[in-house]
């Protein structure tokens, strides 16, 4: 009896699904799965207690990963149309991002008037419009308030 062969390990590049755009990366559920990991650690370290001490970095793998993901977006389209839309792009974007960015900052507002001191509450409506323009982190630029300073100090 001859041994069996033996297969070997090759690194395949993970197919396109057949519904995906021509150039783009498709659908891939482990990028997603890490930013989930992601969020799940940001959202123990604000827990408090020190449940995961140094998960604040995990805002800029989030980030790292969305940017890629936006990236090849917009190249794909660039491919297809030989230009980029800013228009279609800041709609789409608003459209996926807009419902859960209302839904947080309501129950933001409704735990700060229910929780927050007078020092938080006098900086709540700026967050929240800042928060709403998108624009919350050239506010901490003008306020000269540091993300890490306050997540490491």
């Amino acid at each position: 009896m001859s041994p069996a062969p033996q297969e070997t390990a090759t690194a395949e590049p993970t197919a396109v699904p057949s519904h995906a755009p021509p150039g783009s990366l498709g659908y891939q559920p482990g990028l997603d799965g890490l930013r989930g990991l992601a969020v799940a650690a940001i959202i123990g370290y604000h827990a408090g207690g020190g449940l995961i001490p140094g998960a604040f970095l995990s805002v800029s793998t989030f980030f790292t990963l969305s940017g890629f993901l936006i990236t090849t977006v917009l190249l794909a389209e660039h491919d297809r149309h030989g230009g980029i839309s800013l228009r279609t792009f800041w709609s789409r974007r608003l459209r996926r991002l807009m419902p859960a960015s209302l839904a947080a900052i309501v129950v933001i507002l409704a735990m700060s008037l229910a929780w927050a001191d007078s020092t938080q509450l006098a900086r709540i409506r700026g967050d929240a419009l800042s928060a709403l323009g998108y624009v919350a982190n050239w506010r901490f630029v003008f306020d000269q308030q540091s993300y890490f300073e306050a997540a490491i100090g």
